[in-house]
């Protein structure tokens, strides 16, 4: 009997102490902790390596941009030689590569002069654009594109504006346009509201009724500059709105025909 008992013990299993609760939670927010500061750890290096790679698309910017200042200086060496036409060009392929000669305080000052030479630019900025949008576009594009046009150089959305103002001191194709709603936008002037309403009345009359965004999608604006045409050729008796539930229409204005 000693001996099977011995024997017993000495093929019992040795005795193991079993975690407590506070041990295997400590675990498992202890693992957790890891996985979060892998995670952050990774983030980082892509962060890293993001502005790496910006700063090498920075520094091609600067070169294009010195690259571009120097062919304009030549082009205004050889001006006799160079056509005006080439020399449009030419400046439409700057601007389209954001790499055209920006306006800058530094070379102009801060008062009228400068906003006058930045409105100038403004306009060789937008002019297509606003030829293959409809003629019409609210300040807030207008800002981006002018930014992506002059790179690093950028402009604040009050310079933005005073250039816009001084656009009437200058002659430039291009104009800013307050409505009675308040909204401003850059137009062409080709393209102003009161040249267009015409055009408007003639759309609502072609397809019986219209609302702003149905009009804004045949003429490719946005809902805004569309509501805002409408609104101008009822003003003049041309169209008549219906406002229900289902929006807001308008219809051709048979009741002063």
């Amino acid at each position: 009997m000693n001996w099977l008992r011995t024997k017993g013990k000495l093929h019992q299993p040795p005795a193991t102490l079993k975690p407590s609760g506070t041990s295997q939670r400590s675990v498992g927010i202890g693992g957790i902790e890891r996985r979060l500061e892998e995670s952050n750890r990774q983030t980082q290096n892509r962060i890293s390596h993001a502005f790496e790679d910006l700063s090498v698309l920075m520094d091609e910017a600067r070169t294009m941009v010195g690259l571009s200042r120097s062919i304009a200086e030549k082009m205004r060496a050889m001006k006799g030689s160079v056509s005006d036409n080439e020399t449009i060009e030419f400046k439409s392929y700057l601007l389209s590569l954001g790499v055209a000669n920006p306006v800058t305080k530094e070379m102009h000052g801060s008062g009228a002069r400068y906003f006058e030479k930045l409105a100038a630019e403004l306009s060789d900025v937008l002019k297509k654009p606003l030829e293959e949008n409809g003629g019409m576009m609210l300040l807030p594009e207008a800002f981006c594109r002018l930014n992506r046009a002059r790179g690093e150089m950028l402009v604040s959305p009050e310079d933005l504006l005073n250039a816009c103002k001084a656009l009437e001191k200058i002659q430039t194709p291009i104009e800013l346009h307050r409505f009675a709603s308040g909204v401003l936008v850059i137009q062409l002037k080709a393209a102003a509201v009161e040249k267009t309403i015409s055009n408007t009345e003639q759309l609502v009359l072609l397809n019986g009724s219209l609302s702003a965004a149905e009009l804004a999608a045949t003429l490719g604006i946005t809902v805004i500059l569309a509501k805002e045409r409408m609104i101008a050729a009822e003003k003049l008796g041309l169209l008549c709105r219906d406002d229900t539930f289902e929006g807001l229409r308008f219809f051709p204005n048979k009741f002063c025909a």
